[in-house]
């Protein structure tokens, strides 16, 4: 992953710098222009953008710019309160900013990392998304979305009802309407949604995947794209990554859609 940015602070450089260590790379902009190129060329997944250059002029356009062309790649924030920074916060809200990142509070390594781990997260997410939506209920739309946006981490059923503010057996009786698989079945696909994107980085290994997204291990998360889809880790990455096991389970969907017409 490359994080693009638009930081004059040579602290807040190291900041950002240690905060994407090990599982990002940085590439630092000494202008505008330079960091629109990298969203482009499709090189920066996230933009960090000051809310000032160094001459004290506003970057609003600059956001303005990226939100406008390039939807895709969320842009980060990165401000120092002041009365003229909160005057401005409107205006950049406005512009599409989709985190705020304060500096020598959001900084720190460990809540950075999450942050930028979490915009773009919650931009995949709603790309895939998008290409599920139509094929189910808006009920159960709303459950695939949640559990994409939150497809790092092992969710649990009860989880997913609270984070949705309905009853677990509610879940139940949304997807059993539809004809759909029971909802551990649908967060486990959501899951290896999010799997499969991740393994399309050839440079990263089945094991550091899988201690990202908070599998037991290396394994278990081989052992569980194997049950769903047949496939092994390795011919999902040579069969497009997540358009592979995007197209199996609209595939699944889509069949449990013929049932439900039938029936």
């Amino acid at each position: 992953m490359i994080v693009g940015a638009l930081v004059w602070d040579s602290t807040s450089r190291l900041r950002l710098a240690e905060a994407v260590r090990g599982w990002g790379h940085l590439h630092v902009c000494d202008r505008p222009s330079e960091l629109l190129a990298l969203a482009e060329n499709g090189l920066a997944e996230v933009a960090v953008v000051d809310m000032r250059d160094p001459w004290g002029n506003s970057t609003l356009q600059t956001v303005r710019r990226l939100t406008a062309d390039f939807p895709s790649v969320p842009v980060m924030l990165y401000w120092v309160m002041s009365p003229l920074a909160s005057r401005d916060m409107l205006e950049f809200a406005k512009a599409g900013v989709s985190e705020l990142v304060l500096r020598d509070l959001d900084d720190v390594r460990g809540r950075l990392e999450t942050s930028l781990r979490e915009a773009v997260n919650r931009r995949s997410a709603l790309a895939v998304y998008d290409e599920l939506a139509e094929l189910v209920p808006p009920n159960v739309a709303s459950m695939i979305r949640y559990c994409l946006e939150n497809g790092r981490r092992a969710l649990t059923v009860e989880e997913v009802a609270a984070g949705l503010n309905v009853h677990r057996k509610t879940l139940v009786d949304r997807l059993s309407s539809a004809g759909l698989p029971t909802p551990s079945t649908v967060i486990a696909w959501c899951r290896l949604l999010i799997s499969a994107q991740m393994l399309e980085d050839p440079g990263r290994s089945v094991e550091q995947v899988a201690l990202m997204l908070d599998f037991p291990s290396g394994n278990s998360m081989r052992n569980m794209v194997k049950r769903y889809t047949g496939l092994r880790t390795g011919e999902v990455r040579e069969n497009g990554g997540l358009r592979c096991i995007l197209h199996a389970f609209k595939r699944e969907l889509v069949g449990a859609g013929a049932q439900r017409e039938a029936s």
